[in-house]
Order: structure tokens, then sequence, then C-alpha cells
């Protein structure tokens, strides 16, 4: 996009993110999986009201906050459903398929779900109670930075791209509202490598 003796300007950030919201998000998220930040080299422009996704160790600790003060309400939902999870489960089964074509040969998941019932499972969350969830989420929380440590740089790629392209129209709001799903849908292919 630019060497790293000129900085871009805000119309040409812009401009950028507006031709290839793609390209701009792979070449920021490539920077800063390599340890630089975009801002540094003069391909963000430096703006400090820009909205920033949370840092890393911040939003990891609001994730396992977050999951361990809501085990009471988890416990809640498991033993007070609003339809039945496991016929949900099953009505679910197509979409699966298609997110899990190497384990669908053998139909495990339809099974499974065939072979319990929710009182199976209510009785289980029963003898476990809720705090059973709170730690497993807490014994966890390495494994949750680990993984926003790599989320979070990707999302502030997506951030920055998008927040780059044109927001006039309508229809420049569609094109943001359209890139930052595809973005997203990047971040989860990225992450996969």
């Amino acid at each position: 996009m630019t060497d790293e003796k000129r900085r871009l300007t805000d119309a040409e950030y812009r401009a950028a993110c507006d031709a290839d919201p793609l390209a701009v998000f792979n070449t920021l998220a490539d920077l800063r999986r390599s340890g630089t930040n975009p801002v540094d080299v003069g391909l963000v422009p430096h703006n400090p009201v820009t909205k920033k996704v949370k840092a890393a160790d911040r939003w990891a600790k609001q994730q396992v906050d977050s999951a361990i003060a809501a085990a009471g309400k988890w416990q809640d939902g498991v033993m007070n459903p609003s339809r039945d999870p496991i016929a949900a489960g099953i009505e679910a089964d197509d979409k699966w398929k298609n997110a899990m074509k190497t384990a669908m040969d053998q139909d495990r998941r339809k099974k499974g779900l065939q072979a319990t019932s929710t009182a199976e499972l209510q009785a289980v969350v029963t003898k476990l109670g809720s705090g059973v969830y709170s730690s497993g989420v807490e014994a966890r929380t390495a494994k949750v930075q680990k993984v926003v440590n790599q989320l979070q740089p990707l999302a502030q790629s997506v951030s920055d791209a998008v927040q780059g392209m044109s927001d006039k129209t309508y229809a420049d709001r569609t094109k943001r509202l359209l890139a930052a799903r595809d973005l997203m849908i990047a971040v989860g292919q990225k992450r996969r490598g």
C-alpha cells in the first residue's frame, strides 16, 4: 500500500479501504502478526479518536469474568429451556453437516443426540451444579487469553479497514456493512491458517 518513508493521508487510506477492504485487512493483519504496528509504518493514519478494539488482556479478562458471572444464568437456561434442546440440535443437523463434513460420514452428532434426553442432560447439570461451569471457564483462562491474543489484532485490522471506508451515503454504509461481514469471515480463515 505504501513504503515506510511516506505516510498515507486519511484520504488515501479511505480510498484504499473503499477499493479493496480485504487487501487492507490482510496487510494490516500480517503486519500485526509480525509485531509491526501499522500506524508506526504509516499505513493507518494516526487518529486518537478512532475506535479501537479492546486490548487483548482486557478483552480476555472480560470474557472470562462475564462467563463466570453467568454461571447461574447458564444453569437456569439448561433447567428451563425455551424448547427441547435435543430436538433443536437434531433439527440443526443439516447446518452442522456443512460445517463438519469429515465427521458426518458416521453421523456421530445425530446419533449422540438421539441416544440422550433433556432429562438426562438436566440430571447431570443438577448433580454438578453451576460451580462446575464457572470453574471450567476459569480453568481455561490461558486458552481464552491465547485465542483473544490471536483474535484481537485481526479484529483491530477489520475495524481499521471498515472505519477507513466512506460512510457518507446509504450505499457507502451498506458497502461497509458487507465488507465488515466479509472481513470477519476472513478473520476465521486467517485464524485457521
